[in-house]
């Protein structure tokens, strides 16, 4: 009994930290029946599985549950951030010593052939590790002006810019070998493709409210998957849990602007 107990808790540290005591006392609930119904045999194996359930809940909690670290909702805060990461990686890069070896080309030659074959390598192995989709954005009646539209190809392109040059300058600077370039590159690119896609196409923040919708069973017929929600009430983003035909990635609905007084 203590063993499986002791199990709930820790699976418990991996729930948010508001929703914690309330989800160990539903599973805590939950054991007692199957003590109830089983006898006590198999109750150590369903005290496991609460591991998967706190992982979901904390994957799926709104932001303001998750983690105390900032999620830079705010475009504004992310390229902020991502620059201030910039100048300092900069002024590491200044203050480093290169001492240039004998046949080897100029430090930003250097730099150059090195960002090419990061580059390179990310195109060639990130569809391994994550889409290279951003989604659909099919336009409606309830669709923004193009230039607003475009904005969110103008925000990507910055943080790509912004990534690139963090990690050139720490290169030089950490004097990092070629194999942990392109890993530290692979893991920032794919950062940046999943944050683009958990964000608002028009005012750009990360969205929030996730919340699952259908069952395994009803994909044929029915939507199953995660609907998110804009804060500002500008629109709807569908996320297909199993890929159909319908839905092969993820797709944006444009909501009417009465929306916006709702959410704001």
């Amino acid at each position: 009994m203590r063993v499986d107990l002791a199990i709930l808790r820790a699976a418990a540290v991996l729930a948010p930290c508001r929703q914690r005591a309330e989800w160990l006392g539903e599973w805590r609930s939950e054991l007692w029946y199957v003590r109830q119904s089983r006898g006590g045999s198999g109750a150590t194996a369903f005290c496991l599985g609460a591991f998967k359930d706190a992982l979901w809940l904390r994957r799926n909690a709104p932001h303001e549950e998750g983690s105390a670290v900032s999620r830079l909702e705010s475009p504004v805060k992310c390229v902020l951030f991502l620059a201030l990461l910039g100048a300092v990686s900069l002024w590491l890069a200044i203050r480093a010593p290169y001492t240039r070896v004998e046949g080897e080309p100029p430090l930003g030659e250097l730099l150059i052939r090195l960002n090419l074959h990061a580059l390179l390598i990310s195109v060639l192995v990130l569809p391994a590790i994550t889409s290279l989709r951003l989604g659909e954005y099919p336009e409606n009646s309830h669709s923004p002006p193009l230039p607003t539209r475009l904005r969110r190809w103008f925000f990507f392109a910055i943080k790509i810019a912004l990534i690139i040059q963090i990690l050139s300058c720490a290169a030089v600077s950490l004097k990092l070998i070629q194999p942990y370039v392109w890993a530290v590159y692979l893991l920032a690119f794919r950062w940046a493709l999943i944050d683009q896609r958990q964000r608002c196409p028009v005012c750009l923040r990360l969205l929030t409210n996730p919340t699952r919708i259908g069952g395994a069973s009803q994909t044929f017929l029915e939507w199953y998957g995660i609907e998110l929600m804009c804060a500002k009430g500008h629109g709807l983003l569908y996320v297909p849990e199993i890929p159909t035909s319908c839905y092969s990635t993820q797709r944006w609905l444009y909501l009417d602007p009465s929306w916006n007084g709702l959410f704001s």
